[in-house]
């Protein structure tokens, strides 16, 4: 599989090399690695400022907020997860974790759409939060 990462904003750094080691460990090594629903072969992942990610989440969603990650499946193996490094500085510190965390957290978010997973009812949520939990207990 081909990772890119883009990183167009400047405020907040990104921890490449873990991002990297995240998403090879998510796919890999972990339950994901038996769904049949993971078909992604090129995945991007974009790190951009608040009144982007606002302007993607209105004209693609219809929601009108900075949100802290989207996930696009493009088709054909293609797939982009978009996150906003600076709402992770602020769920970072409601929740008591490092920005550092926060990132990979959105990283394995967006890679469970991909592979399927939906946080759209409340059992949705605990489900993918589980398997959010099993996957960063192991990173």
């Amino acid at each position: 599989m081909e990772i890119t990462l883009k990183n167009l904003q400047k405020k907040i750094p990104i921890p490449n090399a873990k991002i990297l080691k995240a998403i090879q460990h998510a796919i890999n090594s972990s339950p994901l690695r038996g769904e049949a629903r993971w078909g992604c072969s090129n995945l991007s992942i974009v790190f951009t400022g608040s009144e982007r990610m606002r302007t993607i989440n209105k004209k693609y969603l219809g929601h009108d907020y900075v949100t802290d990650v989207l996930t696009f499946d493009l088709g054909e193996g293609q797939a982009e997860i978009i996150i906003c490094p600076q709402v992770a500085v602020t769920n970072a510190k409601a929740h008591q974790t490092s920005t550092e965390k926060e990132i990979i957290l959105y990283v394995i978010h967006g890679i469970l759409h991909l592979a399927g997973y939906d946080d759209h009812s409340p059992k949705d949520i605990l489900k993918m939060r589980k398997m959010e939990k099993v996957i960063l207990d192991v990173i």
